[in-house]
């Protein structure tokens, strides 16, 4: 090829280049808009307790506005509040504002000219429902009989009943010898979470499938008949509490959620939200105002059930947070996580910040905590732990009383019965029952 032909094909190349670079860019799709959002705004924004009214969690709350009004004028964007206030021009009081405030990392010019052109095209919604995600695993056939590990267990009021979380169905058992009375399948997922109502007539059961979805399933316990699936966490659920009148469910997820639902209707109340990690375990307290969670952020928190809020967060834990239990007088409360130990608040009767001085920090196990249970007569505190023990505490001394024998594998399972006994259920996929009076095993499968 000579010069000449060289310099043509080369002066072409970038022509053709510079032309691709000039090509106006298509209106930005919402997906984009809402990744916006999602990464500067939904501090102040999301559905708990947002900004000046303002929801920016998806589009129809984005539409609505908030206490200024519509922020979102299709078609225009110089006359959108959104498009001045992320450039800084809005006015309030006689003065500029700009969001995100104060020293947050505002919108890069990329990022604002995205909201302009999402705007400019007519501020239209998802163009198609979001897709379902699908995990796709490749199938490896086991070599030996797979555990079917037991994540959960509770016991009816009546003692009557013991429930049995496993892998995608849950086992409703006779208390007293253990036999398998029905076998109630159909979760998605691990059922990490089991409960039955105070008076044993119905079971609850929560799991799903992680980074797909949470769902939480209600059955008869008469006849096994599911009467009510409850849905809307965006993650597996980890954690679920009882009101003490039985009128209310309180559910935490992998997506730091806390969702409150009516048990009647089968209607979420409200969302809490201020978690940073996985919430792992929910109690009541058993007045049922205040609401404990534990958490992988490595905090314990108390909100108030009534308004939503938070009262106050106990940050004292070295490490993840997995139980969390209130003593029956509702005056103590007992949490243990990965960090080995065992710590005593003291929760005042408004549980407002400040309030709730730590009493204990008890070195409990050499292994990370699993699990809390107080025994029926509210005399014992019991403690799980992966390394395959479980101690009997004295709760207002927290002085070991004694302990179970050596676990044949994890035990992140309690449930206690009214006749005092304690049930654990073990990865390994078996049950054993102990005296809480002597720690003696009864039975065990």
């Amino acid at each position: 090829m000579t010069l000449r032909r060289i310099a043509i094909a080369t002066t072409a190349c970038l022509l053709s280049v510079q032309g691709v670079a000039a090509a106006p860019a298509s209106p930005a799709d919402y997906s984009a808009v809402s990744a916006i959002f999602r990464q500067h705004c939904l501090d102040c924004h999301g559905a708990q307790d947002p900004e000046h009214g303002l929801v920016l969690e998806d589009f129809e709350t984005l539409m609505i506005g908030g206490e200024a009004g519509p922020v979102v004028a299709p078609g225009k964007n110089e006359e959108s509040l959104l498009i001045q206030m992320v450039e800084g021009r809005f006015e309030k009081n006689g003065k500029s504002k700009i969001m995100p405030p104060g020293k947050r990392k505002k919108l890069a010019p990329e990022e604002i000219a995205v909201l302009k052109a999402w705007i400019d095209a007519g501020a239209k919604g998802p163009s198609m429902p979001p897709k379902v995600k699908e995990v796709v695993v490749p199938k490896i056939a086991p070599k030996g009989i797979p555990r079917n590990p037991i994540n959960a267990l509770a016991c009816s009021g009546p003692s009557r009943f013991l429930a049995a979380a496993r892998y995608a169905q849950v086992e409703l058992r006779d208390a007293k010898d253990l036999h398998v009375i029905r076998t109630l399948s159909g979760p998605k997922g691990n059922v990490n979470s089991v409960l039955f109502s105070p008076n044993g007539s119905e079971l609850f059961a929560a799991g799903g499938e992680p980074a797909i979805a949470g769902e939480m399933r209600q059955w008869r316990v008469a006849d096994g008949e599911l009467l009510r699936i409850f849905s809307g966490h965006k993650d597996a659920i980890y954690a679920m509490a009882l009101s003490p009148d039985g009128k209310m469910l309180a559910t935490g997820s992998y997506d730091q959620k806390i969702k409150l639902w009516d048990i009647v209707t089968g209607k979420e109340i409200k969302t809490l939200s201020g978690h940073n990690g996985c919430i792992y375990h929910l109690a009541f307290r058993p007045d049922g105002r205040i609401l404990a969670s534990a958490s992988a952020d490595r905090t314990v928190k108390l909100w108030d059930v009534a308004s939503g809020e938070r009262r106050e967060t106990l940050s004292q834990s070295l490490k993840e947070v997995f139980a969390v239990v209130f003593s029956p007088d509702g005056k103590h409360l007992f949490a243990g996580g990965a960090d080995n130990r065992i710590r005593v608040w003291e929760v005042s009767e408004t549980a407002a910040e400040t309030t709730n001085p730590i009493l204990r920090s008890k070195f409990a196990h050499e292994g990370a905590i699993l699990n809390l249970a107080f025994s029926s007569d509210g005399n014992t505190l019991i403690s799980a732990a992966d390394d395959r023990t479980i101690k009997l505490w004295d709760p207002l001394e927290m002085k070991e009383q004694g302990a179970l024998e050596t676990q044949p594998d994890w035990p992140p399972a309690l449930a206690c019965s009214a006749g005092a006994n304690i049930f654990v259920g073990r990865l390994d996929g078996t049950i054993g029952t102990y005296s809480v009076a002597t720690g003696k095993r009864i039975d065990s499968l």
